[in-house]
């Protein structure tokens, strides 16, 4: 068990949040509760599956919120392809994104690796 805001996954998942947030405050307001939203659930939930898999009582629990924390990425990553797709988000910002989520994603893996 550790504090989650001393893992520097944590902290660039945590950044990521705060990029997704940033990109979607310009969509049009019918997709308040749709795209918009969408994105923003996704991306909180990658940081805050490290922090509960952080207070797991072992590493294979922990690295199970890792999974999950993967998984949440991978779908992000489909959420921010259909916003740039449907001229939500331009190229640029896009592509910042992506790269971003795939950073986050490697660091993610990577600390799978080493605790399981």
């Amino acid at each position: 068990m550790q504090d989650f805001r001393n893992l520097n996954v944590w902290r660039k998942a945590h950044e990521l949040v705060l990029i997704i947030y940033r990109l979607t405050a310009h969509f049009p307001p019918e997709e308040r509760f749709g795209l918009r939203s969408n994105l923003r659930r996704l991306a909180t939930e990658i940081p805050s599956v490290i922090a509960s898999g952080s207070a797991k009582r072992t590493d294979p629990e922990f690295a199970r919120c890792l999974d999950s924390a993967i998984g949440f990425s991978a779908v992000l990553e489909y959420h921010a392809l259909l916003a740039r797709d449907l001229e939500m988000f331009r190229e640029a910002d896009y592509n910042y994104a992506y790269e971003q989520i795939v950073e986050v994603r490697k660091m993610i893996i990577s600390l799978a690796k080493r605790i399981g």
